[in-house]
């Protein structure tokens, strides 16, 4: 039988180990991140929201929804994606959406009136739009109605229509690789432009030109090259047919919105 080594010490029992303590559960967070104030912010609006609703029984308290609104502006919301967590806690019906984005815009053109980015807005829209949060139909709605009375936007800020472009280039059906724009199934250039002059038909047709004129910068910016050698621009009548309603709009010849366009660092033919 061995032995053990003489002057060895016997065995210590090892002290018992408090049994481990479950991990305290932690708060659902709207973002997954609650490392900012912002993230802070957010998640205590989305709890009011369960005690205070935007809409009871079917009607928007307006006023409650402008409170909302202008709280996720001022610093609630850090980031458009936070507006769709935001937007999921309002519960507003669709049939409500338009109302709740003329109130969203109607923001956006004050606050860009005081130094706000007017892009801003669109982007969050956009989000929401690719999110599924809120239906193209909405928005289409709020940017004809804004349409009728788009001089009286312009004396808050004169660059208001500018939504109108940034909206329609965010939202240009690109694959998911491009890294912006929106991949949607059944979301073409075609069903694309046709939502385009849906959305601007309220517009003065000198000022929907700009708009169109305007989105074909944008996009080309987001390209990084001319816009007419990238797809889906380089083959067939894509860009003849935009340089076309362009012309119809100013009433004036292709050839002069094709000199407009490269004055604007657009280089087109047609």
């Amino acid at each position: 039988v061995a032995k053990a080594p003489a002057g060895a010490a016997p065995a210590k029992p090892k002290p018992a180990q408090p049994a481990p303590q479950p991990a305290a559960a932690s708060s659902p967070s709207p973002t997954n991140s609650a490392a900012s104030g912002g993230d802070d912010q957010l998640y205590v609006l989305v709890g009011e929201l369960d005690e205070r609703p935007i809409v009871v029984d079917g009607i928007v308290d307006a006023e409650r929804m402008g409170e909302v609104l202008k709280r996720l502006w001022d610093g609630a919301a850090k980031k458009p994606k936070d507006w769709v967590a935001a937007w999921l806690a309002m519960k507003i019906p669709v049939d409500k959406q338009a109302e709740a984005l003329q109130k969203l815009l109607n923001l956006a053109f004050v606050q860009a009136s005081a130094g706000d980015e007017l892009e801003r807005a669109p982007m969050v829209i956009a989000e929401l739009v690719k999110s599924h949060r809120v239906k193209l139909r909405s928005v289409e709605e709020t940017l004809t109605a804004f349409g009728h009375n788009l001089d009286g936007i312009l004396a808050v800020t004169e660059e208001a229509w500018h939504i109108y472009a940034h909206f329609l280039t965010l939202v240009f059906p690109k694959p998911n690789t491009a890294g912006w724009g929106w991949s949607r199934v059944g979301w073409s250039w075609t069903s694309w432009w046709k939502y385009a002059e849906q959305c601007l038909q309220t517009l003065e047709p000198a000022k929907a030109a700009e708009v169109l004129c305007m989105i074909l910068r944008l996009l080309q910016e987001r390209e990084g090259q001319g816009i007419q050698e990238v797809e889906p621009w380089a083959s067939g009548d894509k860009l003849a047919k935009v340089v076309a309603k362009i012309a119809e709009l100013n009433a004036c010849e292709a050839s002069e919105v094709v000199e407009k366009l490269g004055v604007q660092g657009v280089n087109v033919t047609v």
